[in-house]
């Protein structure tokens, strides 16, 4: 884990996942608990908040979380409906990754 030290039942994964321009930069990481957790979030005070961060603030806090996705290198505000069907669908996705329902 490259000296980075995580609390016990957690892990982390990043990936080049090709949304970043530079060539192998990670853009994409899944941060998972093997167990079910408190997750909490500080979200932009903009009035124009991407399609993820309204589907995490109506989703926190909560004290049965179990991953987080992280992904950086796009901007995925002003996506409308699309943008709210692709953050329900990543949340699916990274839930089914580790096993917990979404």
């Amino acid at each position: 884990m490259n000296g980075r030290v995580l609390p016990a039942g957690y892990q982390y994964a990043g990936i080049a996942s090709g949304v970043k321009s530079v060539e192998g930069a990670r853009d994409l990481a899944l941060i998972a608990s093997d167990r079910e957790a408190t997750i909490a979030g500080v979200y932009t005070q903009n009035l124009v908040a991407a399609a993820p961060v309204v589907l995490c603030r109506q989703r926190t806090p909560t004290e049965r979380g179990r991953v987080v996705v992280v992904n950086s290198g796009n901007a995925n505000a002003c996506t409308g409906e699309q943008g709210l069907v692709d953050a329900r669908a990543m949340a699916g996705a990274a839930a089914a990754a580790v096993g917990a329902g979404e």
